[in-house]
């Protein structure tokens, strides 16, 4: 008879090596900060990296840029940004 692995394995895995997990015990994502259970009944993940971005118009048209900003601004070919701060997760 051959066992399935645990359901959680490739996140445990991750874990033991030093990542960064989060549960799922309504509708948002929370950060572990404690030994998880590994239970059958929870949703479990690896915390995805956030990337955070806005976009820039140049004279050459628009760049996205992914610095705080400030030294974009003193460039000379700069125009403005076309949006707010956008944050994705990967």
């Amino acid at each position: 008879m051959t066992k399935s692995p645990h359901k959680h394995r490739d996140i445990i895995i991750a874990w033991a090596n030093g990542a960064d997990i989060q549960y799922k015990p309504c509708k948002q994502w929370v950060d572990v900060d404690w030994s998880p259970s590994w239970d059958d009944l929870t949703e479990y993940r690896i915390k995805p990296e956030v990337i955070r971005y806005r976009v820039a118009l140049f004279d050459v048209g628009p760049c996205v840029v992914m610095t705080e900003g400030k030294e974009i601004l003193g460039m000379e070919h700069f125009k403005k940004f076309l949006t707010d701060w956008i944050e994705v997760e990967v």
